[in-house]
């Protein structure tokens, strides 16, 4: 049963139907279509009544597109385009093969009814109204989907609230980390943050973005620069931490620059809960050497960033200078205009 050649029975779209079943005889050496039309009168379904005057391939779709069953099936293929859901980092050549060969199958055919479905299938409403905005004024539905692939890629760069991220030191090289029970041996004796490793430990390296303390942000929204955010650490649950300088003794230990620590939600060295604080909070900016910033657009994979204290108004900064337990030290210093000052994401999930 292997050699025979596609079966209609209402369950495929007539044309591709048809492509199939032309394809199967020409690779048999088939080529009269006198002959591949019969082939294809006798493998319709005995149910779908064929008239005897089809005499072209033309003719035979039309009349299986207005059988009861090509109705059945267009009704099941709107279904399946309701249901369809482009993921955030799903394969979107693959979302566009299967939408499109369901917006077909399910007879869609006017434009701007192509953009509503089209829209329904974002992963969310942010992504959603981006994508409106973009293809409101557009006529051809090849644009359409060249802009749907450019706002998903824009989409899977941009960092949002809840991302857990890898925050690279630029000048050195390696990334933000923490330790739970790691910790200082002077200042509060509160975790350390340092930079460890040149590629990202996703067990050590990862910290959660999320809104400054006592703000309220959605889940998933993408973050604007010049935002006010938090950092958690995702392994130890604690926050990106640092704290005025003239509150002894909390200078870092080795270059004595403003001590950066984890510190939030855990049992702290003194017996307490560590609530939010406000000195958890960071400024976050495109780097800049001057005070002009480009504080435009959101936060994405690659920016080159700063973070600034905001109770202290110091930036965070990573140097050359080694701990004694062979981790590079991370502190808060001056403006955040420096070399030292940059810092870029290069893990997102």
């Amino acid at each position: 049963m292997g050699d025979l050649p596609p079966r209609y029975d209402g369950t495929l779209h007539p044309e591709v139907w048809v492509q199939d079943l032309r394809f199967f005889c020409a690779l048999r050496g088939i080529h009269d279509q006198a002959t591949v039309l019969s082939i294809a009168i006798l493998r319709i379904d005995h149910n779908i009544l064929i008239p005897r005057d089809i005499d072209s391939f033309n003719s035979l779709v039309s009349v299986l597109k207005d059988h009861v069953t090509h109705s059945v099936f267009r009704a099941v293929s709107l279904e399946k385009l309701n249901k369809l859901k482009c993921e955030s980092n799903g394969d979107i050549s693959k979302f566009i093969a299967k939408f499109t060969s369901l917006s077909s199958n399910a007879n869609i055919t006017d434009q701007e009814e192509k953009k509503s479905y089209l829209l329904r299938n974002m992963p969310n409403d942010i992504v959603r109204d981006v994508l409106r905005s973009r293809i409101e004024k557009l006529n051809s539905f090849d644009k359409v989907i060249e802009t749907f692939k450019d706002v998903m890629l824009e989409h899977r760069r941009q960092v949002r609230y809840g991302s857990k991220i890898a925050l690279k030191h630029v000048v050195t090289g390696r990334f933000l980390s923490c330790i739970k029970g790691m910790r200082y041996d002077t200042g509060f004796k509160q975790h350390m943050a340092f930079c460890n490793s040149w590629q990202p430990d996703k067990l050590q390296d990862l910290w959660i973005v999320i809104p400054a303390c006592e703000q309220h942000v959605k889940s998933g929204n993408p973050v604007p620069f010049n935002s006010v955010i938090g950092l958690k650490h995702q392994q130890s649950g604690l926050n990106l931490h640092s704290h005025d300088i003239d509150s002894p003794p909390t200078k870092s230990p080795v270059t004595k620059q403003q001590e950066v620590t984890c510190y939030g939600r855990v049992m702290e060295w003194n017996g307490h809960d560590g609530p939010p604080d406000v000195n958890d909070n960071w400024l976050l900016q495109r780097h800049s050497t001057t005070s002009n910033y480009d504080n435009s657009g959101y936060w994405e994979v690659g920016d080159i960033i700063s973070l600034r204290h905001t109770n202290t108004k110091r930036s965070l900064s990573s140097h050359d200078f080694m701990m004694n337990n062979g981790f590079q030290e991370v502190t808060c210093h001056a403006d955040g205009h420096e070399e030292n000052h940059k810092w870029c994401v290069e893990v997102l999930e």
